[in-house]
């Protein structure tokens, strides 16, 4: 889908409140309509009854004007005005006696009618008996259209306030759904910039609870993609680190197998094919020892580590076991912690290792010590810190960062002694639990 097709949550919310603005103001424009005509009748009524009440008092007062006489008009004289109200009198005939100038010469009602009543759709009328000997009804009536006209005025004044007040209410609720709405769009474009393995461009949790959750869920993706990232980057680097030494040992046998004899390359290529098998089982430590945040179950076996020792051909270096030891652990992945050692010493200009096993009551310790450059005091607690921190560092070398992990899984520690004075080389201590696990059991493995 389009993203200029995908719903809008602005879209949706204007949509909603315009809706509701509507129907509210047709609601309101039914209702307002019929109390506002039913309001306007009552007034008129009322007006209309008490002017034929001041007419009747009038012509009480004056019962020569309700006569029939010839001596005064039908029509009595009154200025020039627009007349709201009309009257007529009426006698028992039906015979208009008296009227206004503006009310038709037509009795209002053919037969006697008392009270509000309306005439042939055009008048409103309303009638009172008149007192005397004769029988004569006096009729007070109002032009419908005069009628309409008030009521619609009256609807039409109370629709156009209604109207204001509503598209204003559509407007307020438009940006209020904007500056709602604000939040989620700087929550956006701060996940827009945001690196995973930058921890300065994490998002804000802003000042909503919705962003909030939603920049904690971002936040928690992100450390997690930064974790794999930096377990796959370490896995590059500590597998070529891992396999070159083994590589070039390959690429050595292979070298004399063919400069021998035919009859000698038999066990030439049968110590390089156990070379091989060698190396695609530490690809595939190394690949359980990077697989972060699960589970792996260690392949514990009983190792030597003479024998760990004699499968590691170190080119240049000579290798001493003062000490041998026997003990419980993974072959594969102490022999990667073993030759990233041997590696590092050769690095720093190691010609001789020495490799001393002990143990006591619950710990294995192998030390490995070299001939090599060494290093100085400073460059010691710049290592010794790094190898706390849980990611890895700049001042800590994948070798020795591997060794460490590789301690670790089988629930030890790697530690490097201060040196001093007048120590010739660089030492290492690996730690292994003296019983780390079951083989069986589950051991979590974590890089970062």
């Amino acid at each position: 889908m389009s993203p200029n097709r995908l719903p809008s949550l602005r879209r949706e919310l204007v949509r909603l409140t315009t809706v509701v603005a509507f129907c509210w103001l047709v609601v309101l424009g039914f209702t307002v309509t019929w109390a506002v005509r039913h309001e306007v009748d009552d007034l008129l009524d009322e007006a209309l009854r008490e002017a034929a009440e001041v007419m009747y008092g009038v012509l009480t007062t004056a019962p020569e004007l309700a006569e029939n006489s010839a001596a005064l008009p039908e029509v009595l004289p009154a200025p020039a005005h627009e007349e709201k109200f009309v009257w007529q009198i009426v006698d028992g005939r039906g015979q208009v006696v008296r009227r206004s100038h503006k009310a038709p010469p037509q009795a209002l009602s053919d037969v006697t009618r008392r009270g509000l009543f309306d005439q042939s759709g055009q008048w409103r009328v309303y009638g009172i008996p008149m007192t005397g000997p004769l029988p004569r009804m006096l009729y007070v009536a109002q032009v419908a259209r005069e009628r309409n006209e008030a009521r619609y005025e009256a609807v039409g004044t109370v629709l156009l306030a209604a109207l204001t007040v509503s598209l204003l209410w559509v407007l307020l609720l438009r940006q209020r759904v904007d500056r709602g709405l604000r939040p989620l769009a700087q929550l956006a474009r701060q996940i827009e910039s945001y690196d995973p393995l930058e921890a300065s461009t994490e998002p804000e949790p802003g000042d909503r609870a919705e962003t909030e959750a939603i920049s904690e869920a971002v936040r928690t993706l992100g450390r997690s993609l930064a974790q794999k990232v930096r377990a796959e980057r370490a896995f590059s680097a500590c597998a070529a680190h891992s396999l070159r030494t083994p590589l070039a040992g390959m690429d050595a046998q292979l070298a004399l197998a063919q400069r021998e004899p035919p009859e000698a390359q038999p066990g030439r290529l049968e110590r390089v094919r156990a070379a091989l098998t060698r190396l695609t089982r530490v690809v595939q430590s190394l690949l359980a020892l990077f697989r972060a945040g699960e589970h792996w179950a260690l392949d514990l076996r009983p190792c030597r580590l003479t024998e760990l020792l004699a499968e590691i051909p170190v080119e240049g270096l000579t290798v001493t076991v003062e000490d041998d030891v026997e003990f419980l652990a993974d072959p594969d992945l102490t022999t990667i912690a073993l030759v990233n050692l041997l590696d590092n010493a050769v690095r720093f200009g190691a010609r001789h290792v020495r490799v001393h096993g002990g143990r006591d009551s619950s710990r294995v310790c192998i030390r490995v010590q070299d001939d090599g450059h060494g290093i100085t005091q400073e460059r010691w607690i710049a290592v010794t810190r790094a190898l706390q921190l849980p990611e890895s560092s700049a001042d800590v070398g994948l070798g020795l960062r591997l060794a460490s992990m590789v301690a670790q899984a089988h629930g030890g520690c790697l530690i490097l002694p201060a040196p001093v004075h007048d120590q010739l080389g660089f030492l290492v201590e690996v730690w292994f639990a003296a019983v780390p696990t079951n083989a069986t059991e589950r051991v979590p493995l974590r890089v970062g």
